[in-house]
């Protein structure tokens, strides 16, 4: 089983001390003032940092707020299992883990904002999507390899059918998804994806 990060970049690392605090005042001006009333000024004041290094790092408020969110979840991990169904259980129990990591909060503030701010949904995809797309194109590819799977799904259509469930049971119903319900959406996902792109 072969597990590999995806985000991290190569050069000089920055001060974790400093990320951590710019991340947190972030976090806490969001809880208490909201999209709206969050401002940079402010951030840099709580974390105690100059504007330099909060600008070096996050040079928009979109991408601030957005790396902020990204924080309360755990890196996206690409873990080699050397079969289809292996990965995408492997997938699937990742994206559920990150989409119960949920602040009330925030949760309301943040989704009022993705739906009228464009650009903060595109900050938002960057750290979210975009990351776990590039995951789930590895995980097929190497089932195209395998001669598990045909050509012609992307990550994008392939995403739509394994995260919709997850979606629903979370955002829609407020639930929790159980060990059960995880093993369902494994087995849909698999289904949905052989007959997507049938072995050729």
């Amino acid at each position: 089983m072969t597990r590999t990060t995806t985000g991290t970049r190569p050069g000089r690392q920055r001060s974790r001390a400093a990320d951590d605090a710019i991340l947190s005042a972030t976090l806490d001006a969001l809880s208490a003032d909201g999209y709206g009333g969050l401002t940079m000024s402010a951030v840099i004041a709580a974390a105690g940092v100059s504007s330099a290094t909060l600008y070096r790092r996050w040079p928009t408020k979109q991408q601030l707020v957005a790396a902020a969110l990204a924080s309360l979840h755990s890196a996206v991990i690409d873990i080699d299992t050397g079969s289809l169904e292996g990965d995408i259980a492997e997938f699937v129990r990742g994206l559920a883990d990150t989409l119960s990591v949920r602040r009330a909060d925030l949760a309301e503030d943040v989704a009022v904002e993705l739906r009228r701010n464009p650009e903060f949904r595109a900050a938002v995809n960057e750290k979210f999507v975009v990351p776990r797309l590039v995951v789930l194109g590895h995980v097929l590819d190497r089932a195209r390899n395998r001669g598990e799977l045909g050509r012609g799904l992307s990550a994008e259509m392939a995403m739509s059918f394994i995260s919709g469930p997850l979606h629903h049971r979370v955002f829609v119903m407020g639930g929790a998804p159980s060990p059960a319900f995880l093993r369902s959406v494994i087995a849909a996902a698999l289904a949905s994806l052989r007959a997507l792109a049938p072995p050729d």
